[in-house]
Parts: structure tokens; sequence; C-alpha cells
């Protein structure tokens, strides 16, 4: 489905290039050629947020955007209990790295000594 604002965007530009072209089919002087453009232009910006205002109005945006919460927050739970695991076993490791370092240091005092 396209977005209002996407459906503006391209009506515009529709109208700016139908304008050019019925400029340049005319054959217009420079000034009423920007005019005319200019003015075509501005004329399918308007039909666009016309139709698109009309269009917001008509469709009932809430029935159609809902999320099913329960299953969010039970793919949320999952994760925090992933991350609360990988947090636990970094704990663990760095503290095996500490006790391992302490050791490695005290049996090279003693091989020093």
């Amino acid at each position: 489905m396209v977005s209002a604002d996407n459906f503006i965007f391209f009506l515009t530009v529709c109208g700016f290039f139908i304008g050019l072209i019925f400029s340049l089919l005319t054959g217009l002087e420079p000034l009423p050629f920007v005019w005319t453009t200019i003015s075509l232009c501005a004329v399918f910006y308007m039909i666009a947020l016309a139709s698109a205002a009309f269009f917001i109005k008509a469709i009932n945006v809430k029935s159609s955007y809902t999320l099913d919460t329960a299953h969010y927050e039970i793919q949320l739970d999952k994760a925090r209990d992933h991350i609360e695991k990988r947090e636990e076993y970094i704990r663990d490791s760095t503290l095996f790295i500490r006790m391992l370092e302490a050791e490695i240091l005290a049996n090279k005092e003693e091989a020093a000594a």
C-alpha cells in the first residue's frame, strides 16, 4: 500500500512533467512556459492533497495496525533471558580468567624464588 506522502509526491511530479510537456507542445515564451508548468504542478498537488485527505478520512487506520502484544512480550522476555545468560557467562569467564592469571603469577613468583 502506498503511503499518503508518497502518493502526494508522485502526483506532484506527474503534474510537473505534464505541465512541462504541455508547455513544450504549446511553444510558449520563457515566462509563460515557467508559469504554465508551475500552475499545472500546483493543480496536481492540490488534487493529490484532496485525494489523500479523503482517503485517510475514509479508512479506519487503527483497526488495520494492531499489534499482537502477547507475542512480542514473550519474544522480549526470551531475548532478556538470553542476554542475562550471556552476561552471567561473561562474568563467570572473567572471574575464571582472573583466577587463572593469579595462579600463573603465583607460579612465576615461586619459580623466581
